[in-house]
């Protein structure tokens, strides 16, 4: 009887009711950030905290490799440069460490100082394998790092703007990524390989 009599009351306040919670549904937004597996209180978790104020983290790092023996070939490390090039043209891509933009320190002996030389200046895309062949190949620090000599692999790493891949463009930046090593790969007939936690 109640419900009868107050049917048009009853309903208006539904209305009102349904139109509020869809006015803040419509506002919910989806997280992209890892959820914490341990209390913020505890001090191993204050430590890592603290380590990645100082230091920064990883967590925006994308890899791709390939494993070839024509890599210092000049057909195929030309096009590998080309490649490098074109990911450092992608949006929210902030920097690219590869064969190519690796650094060589030389002394400037006018003043006695260390400075730092790519190996291949920037812009280049036609450049004499054999002599960057044999300038990497004496940078002892990138062996195990951009390269392993034993499998004949060589990685591509790729740091990507923090904000983007906390958000759903972060699918659209690794397709691009990925689009353009597959391009490569095909070209060489060739697997890419990519470390795509992101997709």
């Amino acid at each position: 009887a109640f419900i009868i009599k107050y049917r048009v009351a009853l309903l208006i306040l539904l209305l009102a009711a349904t139109g509020y919670m869809g006015y803040y549904a419509s506002k919910v937004q989806l997280s992209y950030e890892f959820t914490n597996a341990i209390p913020t209180d505890n001090p191993k978790y204050q430590d890592y905290q603290a380590f990645r104020k100082q230091f920064g983290e990883d967590g925006n790092l994308m890899v791709m490799g390939v494993q070839t023996d024509k890599f210092f070939t000049p057909d195929f490390f030309n096009d590998y440069t080309l490649l490098t090039q074109q990911l450092e043209k992608v949006k929210a891509v902030e920097n690219v460490l590869s064969v190519p933009g690796a650094i060589n320190l030389v002394k400037d002996t006018s003043t006695s100082q260390l400075k730092v030389v790519r190996i291949i200046p920037p812009g280049t895309t036609q450049v004499n394998v054999d002599s960057v062949r044999n300038v990497f190949y004496n940078l002892p620090f990138y062996r195990g790092f951009l390269y392993n000599p034993e499998t004949q692999a060589y990685m591509i790493a790729l740091r990507i703007d923090k904000k983007i891949l906390n958000s759903k463009n972060r699918a659209g930046v690794v397709k691009d990524i990925t689009a353009l090593g597959d391009a490569f790969g095909k070209k060489h007939n060739i697997l890419i390989c990519h470390d795509n936690p992101y997709s």
